[in-house]
């Protein structure tokens, strides 16, 4: 007789991207993932596979649910850099809050793995252009509506503010306040408002 499963496969994922998220790819072990999920290593096998599928599907899903919502509010008519302005609220509060090693999955595997693993690196690359394209389009509809400078270059502005996204990261792990994290987000905006050239 086939033997039910015994745990949720989605809860359990999301416990392995907080795992990998805070310990990185090469730091975390199969004995770690046990541990932090309560499911054997069967169970584990049987499900998501060996350690390096289990890590693809959780960066698939960590990239599905990094604020998604507020990415795709930016694809309808009306987008404004208030949107966009939420989009970086949710982040720095996301970067800055109590939970002990707080982490980038993204971060870490562009500093670990993406440089020698083409496919780890496709997957990167794909997901920041997707972030950096939605970003282009709010920032065009935020044109139209006066608030963006008409100078202002929107694919190339997508990619400065997905390339901040990940820029804060980094500077929450180092130790910087969150008053300064609000301030680079302060300091980027600003530079994309109208007259702001002038």
């Amino acid at each position: 007789m086939n033997r039910a499963r015994t745990f949720d496969p989605g809860t359990a994922l999301s416990q392995i991207v907080d795992l990998f998220a805070s310990k990185g790819y090469s730091d975390t072990s199969m004995e770690d993932i046990v541990e932090t999920t309560g499911v054997s290593r069967y169970g584990l096998y049987g499900t998501f596979g060996n350690k390096r599928e289990l890590f693809e599907q959780a960066l698939e899903k960590y990239a599905d649910g990094m604020g998604k919502q507020s990415y795709l509010r930016l694809l309808e008519p009306g987008a404004s850099l208030n949107h966009i302005r939420e989009i970086f609220r949710e982040r720095v509060a996301d970067i800055c809050c109590d939970e002990e090693n707080k982490g980038c999955l993204f971060v870490h595997t562009a500093m670990q793995l993406a440089p020698q693993d083409e496919e780890l690196r496709g997957v990167l690359t794909r997901f920041m252009k997707r972030m950096a394209k939605a970003f282009a389009i709010g920032l065009d509809s935020a044109k139209g509506r006066g608030e963006v400078d008409e100078d202002v270059d929107v694919d190339a502005a997508g990619l400065l503010l997905t390339n901040t996204v990940f820029g804060l990261v980094v500077l929450g792990r180092t130790g910087f306040p969150r008053e300064a994290l609000d301030g680079v987000v302060d300091s980027v905006l600003n530079s994309l408002r109208a007259g702001s050239s002038g």
